[in-house]
C-alpha cells in the first residue's frame, strides 16, 4: 500500500511538472513554422511562443508569429521569445529586443526583420528601428497586451 501511495505522489508530480511553461531550444533544420510550415533553419530568424497551458509554437521569423497571434486572440503566452539577430540561436523575450525592419537584413519571409539586443548592434542606418509595441503596431498585428 505505501509503494501505491508513493508511485502516486511520483505521477502527480510528474503531471505537474510536465505542464510547467517553458521555452524549448529550436531544433534547426528538423522544426517546422507552425504558421507557414517552411523547415526553421536560420538561426538570426525564428521565434516561439509558450502558452501558459505549456503549448510551445514555433516560427521562421517574426512575420509569422504576429499572424499567428493575430488570429488566436484568446490565447494567453507565458513566454514570446525571438532569437536575436547578434545572438544567433538564442531565444530572447521581445520586450528586451530591438527590432530593425530593412533591407540589409534578409528574413526568410521576406518581411526584413530582424532582432537585436541593442540598437548599437545593428548594422544599419537606413532601416526603421521598433521596440516590441511598436513592430506589432507598424505591423498592424495584434493588439498590444
Amino acid at each position: 500500500m505505501k509503494y501505491l501511495q508513493n508511485l502516486m505522489l511520483i505521477l502527480i508530480f510528474i503531471s505537474f511538472q510536465s505542464c510547467t511553461p517553458k521555452p524549448e531550444p529550436i531544433a534547426f533544420g528538423t522544426d517546422h513554422c507552425v504558421y507557414c510550415k517552411m523547415g526553421i533553419v536560420d538561426p538570426k530568424y525564428g521565434g516561439e511562443l509558450v502558452t501558459e497551458k505549456a503549448r510551445v509554437f514555433k516560427f521562421d521569423a517574426v512575420e509569422c508569429m504576429l499572424p499567428f497571434m493575430k488570429e488566436n486572440p484568446d490565447q494567453k503566452y507565458a513566454y514570446i521569445l525571438v532569437l536575436s539577430y547578434d545572438d544567433p540561436a538564442e531565444l530572447h523575450n521581445v520586450e528586451e529586443l530591438v527590432f530593425v525592419q530593412s533591407e540589409k537584413y534578409k528574413s526568410p519571409m521576406g518581411g526584413n526583420i530582424a532582432a537585436f539586443l541593442s540598437q548599437e548592434n545593428t548594422m544599419t542606418d537606413d532601416g526603421l528601428v521598433m521596440t516590441w509595441p511598436e513592430l506589432k503596431k507598424e505591423l498592424k498585428s495584434v493588439p498590444i497586451n
